[in-house]
């Protein structure tokens, strides 16, 4: 088949999805702007296989308080100015079932960044004081807090409820989430190296296994190497088992 044909024919699959959050291109500037100046960030929002959305969980939503903590707490100026999601434009099918879980015993500073095309970026502006646990370096409570942010985002492109129109998200946003009735039921989280703030912070999330209403999902924490700034180092890894639910818990 000829790639110019494939190529076209992929792009009307994605135009003719309802528009929704979860895959309505970002097209304000000013939520870009802030990451243009990182050499790793500019990189990505220049890649073809992927493109900005809004982050949902970066939205206030005063009538639930749903995602207080990360569209609130964690949204000032010495804590996480600038967030940023991007999503791969074209999912692969999921393997119908449970992947293996990593050993907890794998050398710790051994890990390089996965081959593996994720299915999120989040990309993360963090500051100081306000996300600090030691001096100038990350607190591993925050650094979980945004792995589980990413692959949530990561899990709802799987699992999309009805679709939560884009342009209305002033009104009907508080009723619906694109995420549905998500929950974390297992988070394993690996820390390798300190995370230096202030400093961009790279998330890759990809869901790697579904079976029914379980998602299993990796994700690797990114950060430049201070010592080499062009390099990227594996700051975290992380492994989850998700858990979409029809009630209530």
């Amino acid at each position: 088949m000829n790639r110019s044909y494939e190529h076209t024919k992929k792009e009307k699959m994605v135009d003719v999805k309802p528009p929704s959050i979860m895959n309505a291109p970002l097209t304000e500037e000013a939520s870009l702007d802030s990451f243009r100046s990182h050499p790793h960030a500019n990189r990505l929002l220049n890649h073809p296989e992927y493109y900005p959305i809004r982050t949902w969980s970066r939205l206030p939503k005063p009538s639930t308080g749903e995602d207080g903590y990360f569209a609130g707490t964690l949204a000032t100026s010495i804590t996480i100015p600038h967030c940023l999601t991007l999503r791969r434009r074209w999912l692969p099918p999921l393997a119908a079932a449970r992947p293996p879980w990593p050993s907890p015993t794998d050398d710790p500073v051994s890990s390089e960044p996965s081959a593996l095309p994720p299915d999120i970026f989040m990309l993360l502006d963090l500051a100081t004081p306000g996300v600090s646990g030691h001096p100038s370096t990350a607190h591993g409570g925050i650094i979980a807090t945004c792995i589980d942010e990413a692959m949530s985002l990561a899990v709802t492109l799987y699992s999309p409820p009805p679709e939560l129109v884009a342009s209305d998200h002033k009104g009907s946003e508080e009723d619906q989430t694109p995420r549905g009735k998500l929950y974390t039921s297992q988070l394993d989280v690996r820390y390798k190296r300190p995370v230096a703030v202030p400093g961009l912070l790279i998330i890759r999330a990809k869901v790697v296994g579904r079976v029914g209403r379980k998602f299993w999902v990796r994700a690797q924490v990114l950060q430049a190497d201070e010592e080499n700034p062009d390099q990227l180092v594996v700051t975290t890894d992380a492994m989850a088992f998700w858990l979409q639910t029809t009630s209530t818990l």
